[in-house]
């Protein structure tokens, strides 16, 4: 019998992958937040508790665990959704993933067991998808694709076939991909860009056709 799961962040994607755990049949018995008191009464049914409530309550033996963090800033090992699943994973914690029913994943391809296949996504013959990528609503994976670890495919992205997406790239909603392209490891594309040439490691892309683009600091 499977265990059943705890997602771990509740912000607007963990509400979303919530609601594709469901649609999918899994059983989930809470979700954690930073302020569990805002969500004490939700739609879902689900317990929301802290962090530290999750590690108190359950033994890594009796749960499995599924990251609710979408894409933030920085791209690379500093992001939360890394940092959020290497210190449960710490503690003994598994973690696993999901393909929305909604879906579709075609004979042939390779889905890493924690990968977000959300709905509406399509992953064509040949592709292979990593450890913790996320394909986000509607996104479309053509054939012979790799999209490695901790990438996040946002809603409405279209990748053509043969692409090489590496760790930890973000491709913003909307943006499209010509075939046969190599992106670096920790890029980010922007929301509608269309990138038609290769990617360096850490470059930030926008526009039509996507030109690289120094962002403004963050204030932290």
């Amino acid at each position: 019998m499977s265990r059943p799961i705890i997602v771990v962040g509740f912000g607007g994607h963990g509400r979303v992958v919530t609601a594709a755990l469901q649609a999918a049949g899994r059983k989930i018995i809470g979700a954690t937040d930073l302020r569990p008191e805002n969500h004490a009464a939700n739609s879902f049914g689900v317990r929301i508790l802290s962090d530290e409530a999750l590690l108190d309550e359950f033994a890594p033996r009796d749960v499995l665990l599924v990251s609710g963090l979408g894409s933030i800033l920085p791209v690379n090992e500093l992001c939360p959704r890394h940092r959020l699943v290497r210190r449960f994973q710490e503690h003994g914690y598994e973690f696993t993933g999901f393909q929305h029913p909604a879906s579709w994943v075609a004979p042939g391809a390779t889905i890493a067991t924690t990968a977000q296949i959300h709905a509406g996504a399509i992953v064509q013959p040949g592709t292979v998808v990593g450890d913790f990528t996320i394909l986000n609503t509607r996104s479309s994976v053509d054939h012979d694709c790799v999209v490695e670890e901790y990438c996040h495919i946002a809603p409405g992205v279209t990748v053509s076939g043969n692409v090489v997406i590496c760790r930890g790239t973000h491709l913003g909603t909307g943006a499209n991909l010509i075939q046969g392209l190599r992106l670096g490891a920790g890029c980010f594309v922007a929301a509608g860009a269309t990138v038609v040439g290769d990617v360096e490691s850490g470059a930030f892309v926008r526009g039509v056709p996507a030109r690289t683009f120094v962002p403004k600091p963050q204030v932290v």
